[in-house]
């Protein structure tokens, strides 16, 4: 059984390594993965060894809540605005002393370390049982020590200055920055979070008159469901009453509003903009278009590029170092100095800067928010390691029909043998292929009638057999016409030939152009005739071509240009492309609505091939913003440490404990905005 759940209390990458690594010892557990970005852990196990509620049991033994509600928003909120109020006090008190004044940083101190720190010791001594070091062990450390030192030196058992300051500026300023991080997360996968909550919403569902509201799951196909304005269609329906304007963009990536009326189909995931109106349901929630979205889209969220396992590694590594490092600097600096103060401040600065959670999110967060634009363009990735892949290639073979040219091709010219129409309409209905199907509706414009036929049986990339006769490619029965696309045969006998046309597609030509920008080379490949691939070709100006390509011919020439050292990429449809495609370095497959789940492929362009061009522009921007939050990361440490240590203390630069966690909290706030940025 495969689960999903959403968790709260995550504050970084190793909190999400400590929930996978326990749940991943439960006997019964076949995999985890932990998704940061979102909030969310799925889990994969065997129900006859295990159960769902152990496994929510094990997340909150280790401090974090599953199912996230509104009440442990408002509730971190409050004590925020707690922090910052007690906060307050301490800016006249650090200028203006008087005998008194640090009975009130004691108590203040001690109120924001009870309600303030609590959040952080809880987390921090399950991450310390879990034996995953992770940022609010680093803050636990750093705010108590710094009470401590300072409640020590308030009853004269060691020399020096309180500075209950440090431990309450460090707690307020980190949940500053928690709290703006959280709330610039939001924003960027906002548009996820409220596609997985159509899973656990409720549905306006109308009975006997009355409006009832029920569970997403409690909606069965054949009741009636209200729809309204602002509201996500949360299941697979047809209109059956009023009309509205909604925004298919997560299924069709077009951003224009559409507009339904009675008698039009809704997939599930659709916003409903404007308009009111009742549909009756077709599909329960498992087998609505909501649902295979929201698997496409934990699949890839799922998976980790190898850029991204690095950057995890470095956060769990991370903690451990700075332990140490902090350790070292305090001890060094009293066997230099013997100033106990200034040693404990330099330690603590150290401890308290160094933040894996920069490094954690650099990789991830900017992955979740390319995944999210992709999706609102019509590109739904299956694999994100695409991202990284896709700026190596420098050949893309291309499918001809329905790829560069319309998949609906129409009967140009057609000639008759024996009386053959309705044979060949007849044969024509027994398949779904694009040319059956233009023959079909020709035939039957010319008032051809259906006939009964043995055994058909249609064969990918040949043609349709019926008994004796044949439906289909020409080179299939050894024969060749130079303008027929499609021939109708008994035995050797030609019955009727067809010929087919199609129109190139709508902005092919500039997604072509953009791809020479990018020293991609187009390459078409198609088992239509040499005559109209050339023509294609031509109008598409594309320098190599290959015409009457077999299926299976397609993955030599695929492996043909691989040999050459070349990186090889392939859109076609997913289907009968599918040995080819799996064997590319990139594969794109054609597709939309319900049956992108048939399709091959690392990406499926939902709204065509013009949505390739916005793939390279995502691709581009994920690994800029991975490159420039890694950088950002590692030059953050790089200098933030050994200014923390004191190395520029002989210059009179001296980085204080308390401003050491603010600029901690705004390391991980620069990464998350830059990633969020456009």
């Amino acid at each position: 059984m495969r689960m999903s759940l959403q968790v709260d209390g995550m504050t970084c990458v190793n909190c999400a390594r400590s929930i996978e690594m326990n749940l991943k010892r439960l006997k019964g557990v076949k995999s985890v993965e932990v998704s940061f970005e979102l909030g969310r852990v799925y889990v994969e196990f065997d129900e006859d060894l295990l159960s769902s509620e152990h496994i929510k049991d094990v997340i909150q033994t280790l401090g974090y809540r599953v199912s996230k509600d509104v009440e442990d928003k408002d509730r971190s909120f409050l004590i925020l605005l707690l922090c910052v109020v007690l906060s307050l006090p301490f800016l006249p008190l650090m200028i203006f002393h008087t005998s008194w004044s640090v009975y009130l940083e004691l108590v203040l101190a001690s109120i924001i370390q009870v309600i303030g720190g609590y959040g952080f010791y809880k987390s921090a001594y399950k991450s310390v049982l879990s034996g995953v070091g992770n940022m609010d062990l680093l803050v636990s450390l750093g705010s108590t020590s710094a009470y401590i030192y300072s409640l020590l030196t308030m009853l004269g058992l060691l020399d020096g200055k309180p500075f209950f300051e440090t431990s309450v500026f460090l707690i307020t300023f980190v949940r500053i920055g928690k709290y703006l991080e959280e709330r610039a997360k939001e924003k960027a996968t906002r548009s996820l979070r409220e596609l997985f909550g159509v899973q656990t919403s409720k549905v306006a569902v109308l009975k006997d008159g009355r409006e009832e509201k029920k569970s997403v799951q409690e909606v069965f196909i054949g009741d009636v469901i209200l729809l309204k304005t602002g509201e996500l269609v949360p299941l697979d329906s047809t209109l059956i009453e009023g009309s509205l304007e909604v925004d298919e963009s997560i299924i069709t990536g077009e951003s224009r509003p559409v507009l339904k009326t009675s008698g039009h189909e809704i997939l599930s995931g659709s916003l409903v903009i404007s308009g009111y109106g009742k549909a009756r349901v077709k599909k329960t929630l498992g087998g609505s278009y909501v649902s295979l979205l929201i698997r496409l889209v934990e699949d890839a969220l799922r998976q980790k590029p190898n850029i991204h396992r690095v950057a995890d590694r470095v956060a769990h590594y991370f903690v451990q170092v700075v332990l140490v490092l902090s350790i070292l600097v305090f001890a060094l600096w009293y066997l230099k100095t013997g100033d106990l103060q200034k040693s404990f401040s330099f330690g603590l600065s150290v401890l308290i800067i160094s933040c894996p959670c920069a490094f954690g999110i650099a990789v991830p967060l900017a992955l979740t928010v390319g995944l999210l634009r992709a999706y609102k363009r019509g590109l739904l990735i299956k694999n994100p390691s695409v991202l990284e892949r896709i700026k190596d290639i420098n050949v893309l073979l291309l499918d001809k029909t329905g790829t560069l040219t319309e998949g609906k091709p129409k009967v140009k010219e057609a000639v008759f043998y024996q009386d053959a129409l309705n044979l060949a309409f007849s044969v024509a209905c027994t398949s779904n292929h694009p040319h059956a199907k233009a023959i079909k509706e020709y035939c039957q414009s010319l008032g051809a009638k259906a006939i009964d036929l043995p055994n058909c049986k249609e064969l990918p990339g040949k043609g349709i057999f019926c008994g004796d006769y044949f439906l289909g490619n020409p080179r299939e029965v050894d024969i060749y016409r130079e303008n027929t696309t499609t021939i109708l045969t008994r035995g050797h006998q030609i019955l009727a030939e067809f010929h087919l046309e199609e129109s190139l597609k709508e902005g092919v030509q500039e997604v072509l152009n953009y791809l020479r920008s990018r020293k991609v080379k187009p390459v078409m490949i198609t088992g239509d005739s040499q005559e109209r691939a050339e023509r294609v070709a031509q109008a598409l100006g594309i320098d190599e071509f290959y015409a009457r390509v077999k299926p299976e011919e397609k993955l030599l020439i695929l492996e043909a240009y691989q040999k050459k050292g070349y990186k090889v990429g392939m859109v076609g449809d997913g289907i009968n492309d599918a040995p080819a495609m799996a064997k590319a370095d990139v594969s794109f497959a054609i597709g939309s609505g319900t049956d992108i789940a048939k399709r091959v492929g690392d990406v499926v362009l939902v709204s065509g091939i013009e949505s390739l061009r916005w793939m390279f522009d995502i691709a581009d921007r994920v690994n800029m913003r991975i490159r420039e939050n890694l950088f950002w990361a590692f030059l953050y440490n790089m200098l933030g440490i050994p200014i923390a240590a004191g190395v520029l203390s002989p210059y009179g630069i001296v980085l204080k404990p308390e401003m050491a966690g603010f600029m901690m909290a705004l390391s991980s706030l620069s990464v998350v905005i830059n990633s969020v940025r456009k």
